[in-house]
């Protein structure tokens, strides 16, 4: 708690009389901060090491100083104008990172955090293995399971992706494999997509709620 409140007054200082920044709905966004994680975002590489200076000053200020390990510079830029990172100080340039538990990529696609989700529910699912072989649960409470354990782990954050055509049939393969591995059928039993999900009683897919969920913070 003590961290967050210098964390916050130094943010403040740095950014006393600060321009820069990316103009969003009236005003000019340059960080976004969510506890004691901080992204600093400008339109220039200038900007970006002014910045950082101006946030070095007042950390050092108070004896404390930024963690240039834990530091990753991330370039958006399709024009190919912002890769001069010379006056920049030495962190690491990636071309994704975690953020708030997802991945952000920059080039703005979704797939490495589709598919990242993916294998972390795919794990769970595995690591849940016994109750799937137990024959005194019954087949409604393992799908309760797996909507309520399962999914919700691929899901998350999922208002923020690009759902294609493509991605769509991966979210609906992976929910058949959770469907599958539930009911222990294997992939050579000739048993079709259609009659599992018919016996199951799913009505809505997963890829739908997907799509539920992220058109429901545009209102739409």
């Amino acid at each position: 708690m003590l961290f967050n409140v210098y964390g916050e007054y130094i943010i403040r200082k740095a950014l006393e009389t600060w321009k820069g920044g990316f103009p969003l709905g009236g005003k000019r966004i340059c960080n976004l901060r969510y506890a004691d994680d901080t992204v600093l975002v400008t339109t220039s590489m200038k900007d970006m090491k002014e910045l950082l200076q101006r946030l070095e000053v007042e950390s050092l200020e108070l004896g404390l100083c930024i963690n240039k390990s834990k530091t990753k510079l991330m370039i958006v830029d399709r024009s190919g104008n912002l890769l001069d990172t010379t006056n920049i100080p030495s962190v690491d340039i990636v071309e994704d990172y975690i953020y708030l538990g997802s991945q952000i990529c920059n080039d703005g696609s979704c797939v490495p955090e589709i598919e990242r989700r993916i294998a972390m529910a795919k794990s769970a699912m595995i690591r849940l293995g016994s109750i799937w072989k137990n024959r005194g649960i019954t087949f409604n409470t393992k799908s309760r399971l797996v909507r309520a354990l399962i999914f919700p782990i691929f899901m998350y954050g999922v208002e923020t992706w690009t759902i294609k055509a493509r991605e769509r049939q991966r979210i609906d393969a992976f929910e058949m494999w959770c469907w599958r591995r539930m009911w222990r059928i294997p992939w050579t039993a000739k048993r079709t997509n259609v009659s599992i999900l018919a016996q199951l009683g799913v009505r809505v897919r997963l890829s739908s709620i997907c799509y539920q969920r992220l058109f429901s913070i545009s209102g739409t």
